[in-house]
């Protein structure tokens, strides 16, 4: 029964626990520093000997997968009935369909519209090209 009062450090079937493994992110030296005490335009630098339009696309693709994952966390407390319509601060959002129609649709239809397009624009050879021969021009804006 000392296990139960935890004296023994012994599993009650006689074996002892796994050891933790030390896990360094939560080390003072790195919980200590936030992002905002940093300059933002040495985290946001174009890395030496890397291609410009790369670099774009590759932040562009990571930027979109985070914003994605973030909001799966709060999609379930976002729903058609909680979250009517897409609005911020009062202001209230319309999607415009492909014939340039406004639609009114509750947020979570919105976010929908927003990250299938921008999926759709990630995906698309044109503009993210993933093989050398479909690189873009070096005047290319990406």
């Amino acid at each position: 029964m000392d296990w139960l009062m935890g004296k023994s450090k012994a599993k009650p079937n006689g074996k002892k626990p796994a050891t933790e493994e030390k896990k360094v992110y939560l080390e003072p030296e790195h919980t200590k520093s936030r992002i905002t005490d940093f300059e933002f335009k040495e985290l946001v630098v174009l890395p030496r000997e890397i291609d410009l339009n790369e670099w774009l696309a590759s932040n562009t693709t990571t930027f979109f997968h985070h914003i994605n994952l973030q909001y799966s966390t709060i999609s379930e407390f976002c729903t058609g009935e909680t979250c009517q319509t897409m609005a911020v601060c009062n202001t209230q959002y319309y999607w415009y369909d492909e014939r340039g129609k406004k639609v009114k649709c509750t947020a979570p239809q919105y976010v929908d519209f927003v990250m299938s397009s921008v999926q759709k624009l990630v995906t698309d050879e044109d503009v993210f090209p993933t093989k050398y021969e479909n690189s873009p021009a070096p005047s290319s804006p990406w």
